[in-house]
């Protein structure tokens, strides 16, 4: 186990290096923000800077990477884009799905590439509906909203509850399939102290799941569950216990969630392929 000074060595270098590489396009800042405002105040409000933001990830959004062909591209961008426009322009917001909407689809597009390929998909109806089910549920979700993962007890009743509960309904109207990453990152966004994230590449690294064996050409591994997030959630919590005394002013410092902040670093060590970002240092060979 690393030391509080290597910890916060390591939260420093893995965020520089997200916001050179990731940065400008992470949604999550607008994400946060916007349900902040919603939770207070029941509507958000959208600046021309956030819009062009949102634009300019949109314009920037590599589909190549995730093997999307030029018909497939088209759909898929044209539902994105129409989201944009049509919900996300300058003024005040009520829609609520529509603020988590640019990191959901982002952060979570291997999941929407396979709702495009149904012809009947349609990306407003979906974070419209999404809308009205967080409506129904704000009492209930507001409620984790003041909670910590560090300094708070997890009430593993309730977060098992809640999390199928969301996943239900992300199951619902998209394809069918349970949508685990999908939920997590909803549950983060609304309450970024409290639910942490986790993708299966580091749920692979830090064994929540099995390793795919690297004789196979298909990723093999156990879904994430209720069951298996609760593990996850006890695990970073007793870690996290590690370093509190230098937490506090990490926070500050980023003015962003110690658990966002932790997902970088395991996100940057586990799931990029750093030879991709080579060419984005744009060193010219002659």
């Amino acid at each position: 186990m690393i030391g509080k000074a290597e910890f916060e060595r390591w939260i420093e270098a893995s965020h520089a290096m997200f916001e050179i590489f990731e940065g400008r396009y992470d949604a999550h800042p607008l994400a946060v923000k916007w349900i902040d405002e919603w939770f207070v105040s029941g509507g958000f409000t959208i600046e021309e800077e956030q819009v062009n933001r949102i634009s300019t990830l949109a314009k920037n959004f590599r589909y190549e990477v995730y093997g999307v062909g030029d018909e497939l591209k088209e759909r898929i961008n044209g539902g994105f884009t129409g989201v944009l426009r049509d919900q996300l322009q300058k003024g005040r917001k009520e829609h609520i799905g529509f603020a988590a909407s640019p990191y959901l689809f982002t952060w979570n597009f291997r999941r929407f590439k396979e709702y495009f390929k149904r012809p009947d998909f349609n990306l407003q109806q979906y974070f419209g509906t999404l809308s009205e089910f967080l409506t129904s549920k704000k009492e209930k979700l507001g409620s984790y909203r003041s909670k910590s993962l560090v300094t708070d007890r997890i009430d593993e009743d309730t977060v098992k509850a809640i999390f199928q509960e969301v996943n239900s309904k992300l199951k619902a109207i998209g394809i069918g399939n349970n949508e685990p990453v999908g939920t997590i990152k909803l549950l983060h966004v609304i309450a970024p102290s409290y639910f942490p994230l986790i993708d299966n590449d580091i749920a692979e690294a830090v064994g929540l799941v099995p390793r795919k064996p690297k004789w196979k050409e298909y990723r093999v591994y156990s879904s994430l569950t209720n069951k298996s997030y609760l593990q996850w959630m006890n695990s970073l919590k007793i870690w996290l216990q590690n370093y509190v005394e230098v937490i506090e002013g990490i926070v500050k410092r980023h003015k962003c969630s110690i658990l966002k902040l932790v997902d970088e670093g395991l996100y940057m060590m586990s799931t990029v392929k750093q030879s991709a970002r080579v060419a984005t240092l744009g060193i010219e060979v002659k």
